[in-house]
């Protein structure tokens, strides 16, 4: 009788950081690793493709909103700085939302770039992550001119679920447009 061997599911916290935050950060980079499976070779059609009418985001604009709002909740409402910083300034030419408040557009830049953005912002946040302790972990803040007060656990649990959605919209896109091209539309 052959016995198989039982996979084991279970998280790991990050070492290198307290382990109930370290269990969180394993969390954000699990559905990290899923967003860029997803995105793996992706030519630049896809990439750029807003679905049949046009009027969907991007891939390439969900990258770099994904990147945008892992900065904004990090240094806005956390450490309750109005402006990013220059080093990470330079990779957010575009605002968030248009005066439609819809996502801006970000098309033609290369996956190479949204790689590119997108582990440079997860070093950033990680590393700034190896500061926080486990009582600053539930310390609320307030930032200026919200009507909320915030922890980085809630923070980083946010994070994780909008990455998730947005990894959900990609695998759409993907899905669709491989149909929608193949068929030379």
């Amino acid at each position: 009788m052959a016995t198989t061997q039982r996979e084991e599911l279970r998280g790991q916290p990050l070492p290198g950081y307290a382990p109930e935050i370290g269990i969180w950060l394993w969390a954000l980079q699990q559905v990290r690793r899923r967003t860029l499976r997803l995105i793996e070779g992706l030519g630049q059609r896809t990439l750029d493709w807003e679905g049949p009418d046009e009027r969907e985001n991007a891939t390439g604009t969900l990258l770099y909103h994904i990147a945008h709002v892992e900065m904004g909740w990090l240094f806005g409402d956390l450490l309750l700085q109005p402006d990013l910083p220059e080093h990470v300034k330079a990779d957010f030419l575009f605002p968030s939302r248009g005066p439609d408040k819809r996502l801006t557009p970000v098309l033609g830049e290369s996956l190479e770039s949204h790689l590119g953005r997108l582990a440079r912002s997860r070093k950033v946040f990680l590393e700034t992550f190896k500061e926080v302790s486990a009582e600053e972990w539930r310390r609320l803040r307030s930032p200026e001119g919200e009507d909320y007060s915030v922890t980085p656990e809630w923070v980083v649990f946010h994070l994780v679920e909008h990455e998730a959605g947005h990894a959900f919209q990609i695998s759409s896109l993907k899905a669709r447009a491989a149909r929608r091209f193949r068929s030379g539309g």
